[in-house]
């Protein structure tokens, strides 16, 4: 599949919604080289009517950052799936800004690196009341293997307490409602805290994260932070059930960077 129809695919993919940020490309040595392909494919699409700019509220301070496009149903006939298409041109807050392209660059990174697996994502689930950021779908090739689950949680907190408190004892009352009732087996699922503080800019992209001692400090903060959570709060969940990485690391959640309650970092394994 070529370049200019494999970004139209991941878009829809993700939700049909997605900045120019959060499609920089990976490979290229410099931030500006990263998006600088992307700007060229966004500005041909626009002109081929495959996707429209959604109009932001207010005056964005960042706009390759902060506006969204969305893709239009031109773009999906374009990539042969039109009957997966739906309208998204909905008008997004700034102040949702950041955490709708947190969840956009994690859903992304699926797609990228694991390009032989089909994914489903949905952003509006509920499951005994819990709502996960992201559920991630994987699609079984063998009928008979149970469908898998990853549920995903963003959290820019302030502190790391808040994580366990507001948001991991809910998942657990969510484990032993699904026991109780029998609907699922737990091991279908799979729980994945992606998490970082509310001083680190969530916009950045790998390729700036060595452009200043201020940015490289609080990586290693972060780095900290999360070990903290696990070590302190979460040593006595069960093992496996959940896996913990900071969000810098989006870009590379492939690779042996999730935290498991004993300390140890691992791959992550959706075989």
């Amino acid at each position: 599949m070529n370049t200019r129809k494999l970004l139209l695919n991941n878009l829809l993919d993700i939700g049909g919604v997605a900045t120019l940020n959060n499609f920089y490309s990976p490979t290229a040595k410099t931030h500006k080289g990263g998006l600088l392909f992307t700007r060229k494919l966004f500005k041909s699409y626009l002109e081929d009517g495959l996707i429209e700019k959604i109009e932001p509220i207010g005056k964005p301070a960042n706009k390759v950052r902060e506006v969204f496009y969305c893709l239009t149903k031109k773009g999906a006939a374009y990539i042969d799936r039109v009957v997966e298409y739906k309208y998204k041109k909905y008008q997004r807050s700034p102040h949702n800004a950041l955490h709708e392209s947190m969840k956009f660059d994690i859903a992304l990174s699926f797609l990228r690196l694991y390009p032989n697996k089909k994914f489903t994502f949905r952003y509006d689930s509920s499951l005994y009341g819990v709502r996960p950021d992201i559920l991630i779908r994987i699609e079984s090739k063998n009928p008979k293997e149970l469908t898998r689950f990853l549920l995903v949680e963003i959290e820019r907190k302030k502190t790391i307490d808040r994580v366990f408190h507001e948001k991991i004892k809910r998942y657990e009352e969510l484990f032993k409602a699904i026991e109780q009732k029998k609907s699922h087996n737990l091991s279908q699922f799979l729980c994945l805290f992606v998490y970082t503080d509310i001083w680190y800019d969530c916009f950045l992209r790998p390729q700036e994260y060595n452009s200043s001692p201020l940015i490289v400090t609080k990586i290693n903060e972060v780095n900290y932070l999360i070990k903290n959570l696990v070590q302190r709060y979460c040593h006595n969940l069960s093992y496996k059930r959940y896996l913990f990485m900071p969000f810098h690391d989006f870009y590379r959640l492939n690779e042996p960077v999730w935290h498991t309650q004993d300390g140890n970092r691992i791959p992550l394994n959706i075989s």
